[in-house]
């Protein structure tokens, strides 16, 4: 019936396929199975995000912790987990502390001040209808339709905010399990995540075990070098443009800080995305301060791109700008905000799993030259 093994193999994996696709395609058709899975799922993905997240930006630190000697004492993984977890609970301590109450008081003062602002923006396009060089314009516009717009949008952001607040509010129960929960599971990473490869590595067969434990040992060095280092990245965006906001003048600069440093893990499009609500506040005071705005951002993104993100990230996971580009298009078409912040890694990971697919492959067929190429793509930004 069949030609050789080959095309029998190729035939009876099909069909596995198929029934596979026709028993997903069965059960996701049925809700009363799906949405329980479903909400345990969205109740989960989020802290278990959260927590890998923090898990990469710590997992240097407690490395560097780990290789300490004091007179050829070693220092213990677990005492080194511990130093590490106590740190990073110190740190979000200090923050709460410190910077939450600066933030929140910013807030209100800009709520309360959103009046002002639109007085203010009505006046400012009054101004502009008078100038020469706007009536040179022929553009008929009369002062009752500029209030009527400005009043329009000014009162839609407002309403906005205070949805905004709400939601926050509604959603104190869901934030304090999850606050709760994401600090227990980054505990049992940052313990347990050297037994976790060794475990997965179990359930193949031995001729696969060796190739499996090295691609997730790559499969780690590139979601650590990219997590790490745009964590180091939004830290130094939101402190620099914080201060370059205080230098010129602007109100509301840790607020204002914090979103431009939250906006950075977006690559190229999020620094745009940060500095929006700075230049909206910026142009309701005056335009000089909306180019010394820009002028900030372009002095902390100069130096995040040719000396920060060079340093700790480089050209490590090799993938183009044009390519992130489209990345970041498509995902954001498709799965919004969470889609750009993922897409980037995601891609990364499955550039990794695809070159050492081929690197197998390569290797099988003696292919030295190619091998050659191949592993110096994958290893390439390990010194960075």
């Amino acid at each position: 019936m069949f030609p050789n093994d080959k095309f029998k193999h190729i035939f009876f994996w099909t069909i596995e396929a198929l029934a596979l696709a026709c028993l997903i395609f069965l059960v996701f058709r049925f809700d009363f199975l799906m949405h329980p899975l479903a909400v345990f799922a969205n109740t989960v993905f989020m802290p278990l995000l959260v927590a890998g997240f923090l898990y990469y930006v710590l997992k240097p630190i407690m490395k560097a912790i780990e290789k300490i000697k004091i007179k050829g004492w070693q220092m213990p993984r677990t005492l080194a987990v511990w130093i590490t977890f106590t740190l990073f609970l110190l740190v979000v301590v200090g923050a709460f502390v410190i910077f939450v109450p600066l933030i929140l008081n910013e807030i209100t003062n800009m709520i309360a001040s959103l009046p002002s602002v639109i007085r203010h923006a009505q006046n400012y396009a009054n101004e502009i209808m008078h100038e020469s060089w706007f009536k040179r314009l022929n553009i008929t516009i009369s002062d009752d339709e500029i209030k009527n717009t400005i009043t329009k949008y000014g009162t839609s952001l407002l309403s906005l905010t205070a949805g905004t607040l709400q939601s926050v509010i509604m959603g104190t129960t869901s934030f304090t399990i999850n606050a709760l929960m994401v600090p227990i599971i980054l505990f049992y990473m940052l313990n347990d995540a050297d037994h976790f490869l060794p475990a997965v590595k179990n359930f193949f067969p031995k001729n696969k075990a060796k190739d499996v434990f090295e691609l997730g040992g790559q499969l780690d060095k590139t979601i650590e070098r990219y997590i790490s280092g745009q964590a180091i990245q939004m830290v130094f965006v939101g402190f620099a443009m914080s201060i370059g906001y205080w230098l010129t003048g602007l109100p509301y600069i840790w607020l204002l800080g914090f979103v431009a440093g939250v906006a950075n893990i977006v690559p190229y499009v999020g620094p745009f995305i940060g500095v929006i609500p700075a230049v909206v506040v910026a142009l309701s005071i005056s335009w000089k301060m909306t180019i010394g705005i820009a002028i900030t951002m372009a002095i902390v993104q100069q130096v995040n791109g040719s000396i920060i993100y060079p340093a700790l990230i480089g050209k490590s996971l090799k993938i183009h700008p044009l390519t992130v580009m489209l990345l970041l298009l498509g995902a954001g078409n498709l799965w919004g905000m969470v889609g750009m912040i993922i897409v980037v890694p995601v891609y990364a990971i499955i550039r990794t799993i695809a070159l050492y697919a081929y690197k197998l492959h390569v290797s099988q067929n003696k292919n030295d030259a190619v091998l050659e190429l191949v592993d110096q793509e994958l290893d390439d930004g390990d010194e960075h």
